[in-house]
């Protein structure tokens, strides 16, 4: 039987009222989250649901996240150099480790440009379904993208119950987006963890803290009233000021390498042997690839290197007995020696330059002279290797010295930019004018060149033709020192130095890589990873010292 009329006319009254106050209440939530969202600027626009151009998540998508605790990077984007970055990434990923946190939110990683203080995706850098692939083997989390529907959620209606994370910004919703991402700001003194549903930064958000899995109400975090249960599976985790939570745990992983060791005689040496990492930095090791558009422009850089270097006639084109031979794309390359010099200028007056030779010229004249790299090949050979890759800022090392820069130190850095540049053009170890061997630098020059696909708000728009450049994001030096850094792992030969975590990390990726065991290189005399300083060079033997400016 049908209602009254009266009645059914005061329902009719009340649904339309409803949808009048869900009108309100949409407007006013979009009014409040766009205060969050950033301007399209110089690469910042981050997208929320970061995967690889060509994923479908109806087709296997390697990052599509699960119903369950995620752990969230809450910082603009890693700070320091390359490798220092690398650190805090390790202790990042072993935080979620040793919290039985099984996925990491991809869009929060970001890696920055030490020079410009920009940054850019993790998946425009790194492999991410290669890592993807292995992770579950070596004990590592997933990478996953955001997905609103299954990582956070409101049970029931209220005007205060955004989500936590911000699907534009690429950072928890509250925080200031646009001090964050300037430049000028000074990281290391904002604790953007103390930040999120704070008071003064989005209390709204107070249930975006976090609480870890092991934890009371773990299956996720969570905020109970009248009117709304809110919740989230995001863990946020970094900030701190000064260097920062991440750096200060990454120690913590290292104190045990760094207290103890042993030594071994080999001929007249003692050396020192120490502890190997811990499982998740080994497997890191091992895991975290150059994105493909990266190791295309390594492949691209190291076939033109060799290519200008055979029509330079100042240059032998190859220290091998084959001269002739063709390099191309898919052949061996010639043998390779990689080295990091660390003689950049602001280096030169770092403490730990005291364990480095900050002489270019004798650098090379260490590798010239060195026992091991002699071929003593009867058909006249000279060295173990047919080319030099030198892992350098150019830009660092020919800039203009600063006014307060004084002999003898100004008389090194002008030295070192002369002897570069003679090398570059003339090769290197060029005795009785025979032509010296070729030297060349990847880095900032192939780094300028990387062109990133645009990213749009489900990913890699694959069909679009808008691509920036490394240049254009403001990363070219960030570009530029993880192409090095991969060439110089995968070179024949390393040689670096002690006192700077890029090279430390070279030598521990070739060690738990195997690239440093004889039967691995073409050169069956040779180990592989050698350390230069002021008295020489010397082999690595085991797993590299661990970083450090101390005794």
């Amino acid at each position: 039987m049908a209602p009254p009329p009266g009645p059914l006319r005061r329902r009719q009254l009340i649904a339309i009222f409803t949808v009048f106050l869900l009108a309100i209440y949409v407007n006013n939530l979009n009014q409040r989250l766009s205060t969050f969202v950033p301007k399209e600027n110089d690469g910042v626009n981050v997208s929320s649901l970061s995967i690889h151009a060509g994923n479908d998540s109806s087709k296997g998508d390697h990052t599509a996240p699960q119903a369950k605790a995620t752990l969230v990077h809450t910082d603009p984007h890693f700070i320091g150099g390359f490798r220092n970055q690398h650190m805090r990434f390790v202790a990042f990923v072993n935080y979620a480790v040793s919290h039985n946190i099984s996925q990491i939110l991809l869009p929060s990683l970001r890696w920055g440009d030490a020079y410009t203080h920009m940054s850019t995706l993790h998946e425009n850098l790194f492999d991410v379904k290669f890592w993807n692939v292995h992770a579950h083997s070596k004990g590592l989390p997933l990478l996953v993208r955001y997905d609103l529907s299954i990582l956070e959620g409101v049970e029931k209606l209220s005007l205060e119950a955004p989500p936590c994370w911000n699907v534009t910004s690429g950072l928890y919703n509250g925080l200031d987006e646009k001090m964050l991402r300037d430049p000028n700001t000074n990281l290391r003194r904002i604790d953007t963890l103390g930040l999120i549903g704070s008071p003064d930064h989005g209390e709204m958000f107070s249930h975006c803290k976090g609480i870890l899995p092991d934890a009371p109400d773990s299956e996720m975090n969570m905020i109970n009233n009248t009117t709304t249960r809110k919740y989230t599976h995001l863990i946020p985790f970094g900030g701190g000021t000064g260097a920062g939570h991440l750096w200060n745990q990454y120690n913590q992983m290292q104190s045990a390498r760094k207290s103890s060791f042993d030594t071994i005689k080999r001929g007249n040496q003692t050396v020192e042997i120490y502890p190997e990492h811990v499982s998740v930095e080994k497997a890191i090791f091992q895991l975290l690839q150059p994105s493909q558009v990266l190791r295309d422009a390594m492949e691209a850089s190291l076939i033109g290197s060799f290519e200008k270097a055979r029509r330079n006639s100042t240059i032998h084109p190859l220290n091998s007995s084959n001269n002739d031979i063709e390099v191309t794309k898919g052949d061996a390359y010639p043998r390779l020696l990689a080295l990091h010099p660390r003689v950049e200028q602001e280096m030169l007056r770092h403490r730990c330059a005291r364990f480095m030779e900050n002489n270019l010229t004798r650098v090379f004249d260490r590798l010239s002279t060195y026992p091991a790299f002699q071929a003593n090949d009867p058909t006249g050979i000279q060295f173990s290797f047919d080319a030099i890759f030198v892992a350098i800022s150019r830009y660092q090392i020919e800039k203009p010295p600063g006014e307060n820069i004084r002999p003898p130190l100004l008389d090194i850095i002008k030295e070192n930019a002369q002897t570069l540049e003679q090398a570059r053009n003339n090769g290197l170890f060029n005795h009785n004018g025979a032509g010296g061997i070729p030297m060349f630098e990847s880095g900032k020059g192939t780094a300028e060149k990387v062109r990133f696909p645009s990213v749009r708000s489900f990913g890699y728009d694959v069909n679009s033709t808008n691509f920036k450049t490394a240049d254009e994001l403001g990363v070219a030096e960030l570009v530029a020192s993880i192409i090095n850094f991969f060439t110089a792992v995968k070179a024949d030969i390393f040689v670096g130095v002690r006192g700077s975590s890029y090279s430390t990390d070279v030598f521990s990726v070739r060690y738990y890589m195997q690239q440093n065991l004889k039967e691995n290189s073409r050169n069956s005399s040779l180990s592989g990873n050698y350390l230069l300083g002021p008295d020489g060079i010397e082999e690595v033997v085991g797993s590299p010292r661990p970083h450090s400016c101390g005794k």
